[in-house]
């Protein structure tokens, strides 16, 4: 005969037999206690629980997509994503080649005005949405992705591995981050894929350290317990037992990240980090109007700044609805 003596298939019911006693509670949603010879308890996580939980995650994405916040803010970002999506096939002129007189003031044709050079500004404010929008969610996912492993290893760990990676979060987040930036791009140059990578390790401590509380607080769980007994890996623990519990705040971290890594991309190119002339990169040409505003020129500055103000306003829109929503469920 095996370790379990019996399987009880009444809820409700208590039965003894020699060297085991099993309960199986009345409601079907609760976890199953069986008690072995060896007195070693096993709880058997119920279906019901797993079913209660998808059905939770279909109810609060139907009430994020519902809330008027995430609405306006899908439909900004998505009009940035078309511009991005389609650069010069839809600008009413070349953003590069078309040349007018500069410094025009907005008016019909130009509605954005002209650049220095005569290029039209929102020619030029359309196509620059794509640098920023093919970089900063880049850096955002990769950023979050190290900081969940990170996380999780110092969450579920813990010991001398939490330790040392604890001091070493502490130690990056203590450094100004445009400055260290700024650093590492002159060093290694500046190209998307080093501004990817830049600021997506910027990132990682901050949501390390989010996702090491929301693991350190599941870890001791019944479920996570449960899993051990079983004779799970911790990889398996980690990923697939603990991982899809802790999604909420790795989600909001998320879009959260976004908003920030389009700000700093944004500044990094207006530091002249970014990509090179003559792109039209919003921080770039917020920089290259800045030179003239004090001349009375304001629209080659106030439309790329608005560009990235509304982008950032929009993301940072879809990221409180989703923290209202996840985190007050």
């Amino acid at each position: 005969m095996s370790d379990f003596e019996e399987l009880v298939p009444n809820p409700g019911e208590i039965i003894s037999t020699p060297g085991a006693d099993t309960f199986v509670p009345s409601t079907t949603n609760s976890a199953a206690i069986i008690r072995t010879n060896d007195s070693n308890e096993v709880e058997m996580g119920g279906v019901g629980q797993v079913s209660e939980r998808k059905q939770a995650r279909r109810e609060n994405w139907r009430l994020i997509r519902r809330r008027p916040s995430f609405i306006i803010g899908g439909l900004i970002v998505s009009v940035w994503v078309v511009c991005a999506a389609f650069g010069d096939r839809i600008t009413p002129h070349h953003p590069l080649d078309f040349r007018a007189k500069p410094h025009l003031s907005p008016r019909g044709g130009f509605p954005f005005g002209t650049d220095s050079t005569g290029r039209d500004v929102l020619s030029r404010v359309m196509a620059g949405a794509r640098d920023v929008l093919k970089i900063a969610p880049m850096a955002a996912i990769l950023g979050v992705l190290f900081g969940v492993i990170i996380g999780l290893l110092m969450g579920y760990i813990g010991g001398r591995l939490d330790l040392v990676l604890s001091r070493i979060v502490e130690a990056f987040l203590a450094l100004p981050v445009v400055l260290i930036a700024l650093l590492a791009i002159t060093t290694l140059g500046n190209s998307d894929w080093v501004v990817i990578g830049v600021v997506a390790v910027l990132f990682t401590p901050v949501v390390a350290r989010t996702v090491r509380s929301a693991v350190l607080a599941e870890r001791d769980l019944d479920y996570v317990t449960s899993a051990k007994l079983r004779g799970e890996t911790s990889r398996f623990v980690m990923f697939s037992e603990i991982l899809p519990n802790v999604s909420a705040p790795i989600i909001v971290e998320l879009t959260v990240r976004i908003g920030y890594a389009v700000f700093t991309v944004a500044t990094l190119s207006f530091l002249g980090a970014g990509p090179p002339p003559p792109s039209p990169d919003w921080g770039a040409q917020v920089s290259d109007g800045f030179r003239v505003l004090s001349a009375g020129i304001w629209w080659t500055t106030f439309f790329p700044a608005l560009a990235i103000a509304s982008l950032v306003i929009a993301v940072n829109l879809i990221a409180d609805s989703v923290q209202s929503v996840l985190e007050g469920s």
